[in-house]
């Protein structure tokens, strides 16, 4: 009898062992998340299904930064995922997916600059000329931080209508953006009825800082993460990680030409040691033309 009972105990534990591995998740990202991030989060967890169910939906509410970490770290089920650019100060808080999201494109960034002085950066030509000029940052962004670490000088301000207003007073000398955000960033300036200013094609900074998801490392937060990144890795395998890539940046990446550019690395001193550099197919090639259409698969 005894024997009976413990063969039955086993089986329960197995039981719920096996149970345990098909989770069934509950994702709630910020309500400001980007849709093609979201779009990414999808199709990983669609494609570890076999290892649980899963629903995602967005939070109730829109929660700044530092209280989403809060909530995330806390595992307070208010919310479970962000994406960020890497943070090693974040990183000791929330559970890190090494799969970057943007391919590292993140991290390069070209300059809007008053049109006038469009000459004055062609004929630069090393990162310590590009130091002598000042650049405009927000005030809580990462890269502020960034560039600073690395000799920038940096005027700040918290909004970005407030930044392009300072580059056409010559508060400063450039307006660094990603690529995608630049032609944004000069059309918002054409509506605030400044026509002063242009995208610069001659250059570039680059700073590792891909944007990746951030979950808790608490509760479910390792099931999810351990889920997205085999979704992602498969999703990278088959080409559907750069049909959705392509969808999100490929205009904006192929007008920027990043292949022509004089581009000026500088370090992260943020960075995390484990982020996965050798892994060459999570990262964006930018010696070569980027094509939007031949990317598609």
């Amino acid at each position: 009898m005894i024997k009976l009972l413990q063969r039955m105990m086993a089986i329960g534990l197995l039981t719920c062992s096996l149970s345990a591995l098909a989770t069934d998740l509950t994702v709630i990202y910020n309500k400001n998340e980007p849709k093609n991030f979201i779009s990414l989060l999808e199709a990983a967890l669609e494609r570890t299904k076999n290892e649980g169910g899963f629903s995602i939906k967005a939070s109730d509410t829109t929660f700044g930064t530092a209280r989403a970490i809060d909530e995330i770290a806390d595992n307070t089920g208010k919310l479970h995922i962000l994406t960020r650019g890497s943070n090693i100060d974040e990183e000791k808080k929330l559970l890190p997916v090494r799969v970057p999201l943007d391919k590292g494109l993140l991290g390069y960034r070209i300059m809007l600059v008053r049109k006038q002085d469009l000459p004055k950066f062609a004929a630069i030509q090393s990162v310590d000329e590009l130091k002598r000029l000042s650049v405009g940052q927000g005030s809580r962004w990462p890269d502020t931080k960034i560039l600073e670490a690395a000799g920038f000088k940096v005027t700040k301000a918290y909004y970005s209508a407030g930044l392009l207003r300072m580059l056409t007073e010559e508060r400063f000398d450039m307006f660094a953006r990603a690529t995608w955000e630049a032609p944004g960033g000069l059309a918002d300036a054409t509506k605030q009825g400044i026509t002063d200013l242009a995208i610069e094609p001659t250059l570039a900074v680059y700073y590792p800082m891909p944007r990746i998801f951030m979950v808790s490392r608490k509760g479910e937060g390792p099931t999810l993460a351990a889920r997205l990144e085999r979704g992602l890795r498969a999703m990278i395998k088959d080409g559907s990680f750069d049909r959705i890539f392509t969808e999100s940046f490929g205009p904006a990446l192929e007008a920027a030409r990043l292949h022509e550019r004089k581009i000026f690395r500088v370090d992260n001193k943020f960075l995390s040691p484990d982020t996965p550099f050798e892994d060459k197919s999570l990262w964006l090639d930018v010696s070569v033309p980027y094509s939007a259409g031949a990317k598609k698969p």
